[in-house]
């Protein structure tokens, strides 16, 4: 499997389907000319100890264990969770049944819900909506919670750490 994976990463990287995320690998070149490149893996995760390194794509296919590109990748265009999706970031439209994302940037749709561990801005759409840092945008769910929150809750319950809090809307600038 690991075989596979690093075979797949491989072919992504030599024909440009993949970008490397700042830090992630440096291009350096020598005293001839030729240009090096290094690899570092990524530092946060489980994708770090397992060998996987992150990239940029602009399609994220996840299915309970399994994630296309792995997860410590970022989505730059749509992301589709069958079970439970889990990607560093998420940039565009995320769609499925639970979203798990480092940063949020779009319009999330998922069944039972998102749970974002840093930002998030632009509508998010499921039973429980989690935002760990500032949430900028709206959150419409039966549970919505943002340590910090930027914009418009809709929900039965509607929690903002670092302000007031009201059922059915919550409201903050």
């Amino acid at each position: 499997m690991k075989t596979l994976v690093f075979s797949l990463a491989a072919c992504a990287a030599l024909t440009g389907l993949a970008q490397i995320r700042a830090g992630e690998g440096i291009a350096n070149t020598t005293a001839d000319n030729r240009t090096v490149q290094n690899v570092e893996f990524v530092q946060r995760g489980g994708g770090a100890e397992y060998g996987y390194r992150g990239y940029e794509m602009p399609l994220g296919l996840t299915f309970l264990p399994w994630a296309a590109p792995n997860f410590e990748s970022t989505v730059k265009g749509i992301r589709f969770n069958f079970g439970w999706g889990r990607h560093a970031g998420v940039y565009g439209l995320d769609l499925g049944v639970f979203g798990r994302s480092g940063d949020f940037a779009g319009i999330s749709a998922d069944v039972f819900g998102n749970y974002t561990e840093r930002d998030a801005a632009g509508i998010q759409m499921g039973l429980a909506n989690v935002v760990e840092g500032t949430a900028k945008g709206l959150q419409i769910g039966f549970v919505n919670y943002a340590d910090r929150l930027e914009g418009v809750q809709i929900g039965i319950l509607n929690f903002a750490a670092t302000q007031w809090t009201l059922p059915l809307i919550n409201i903050a600038w």
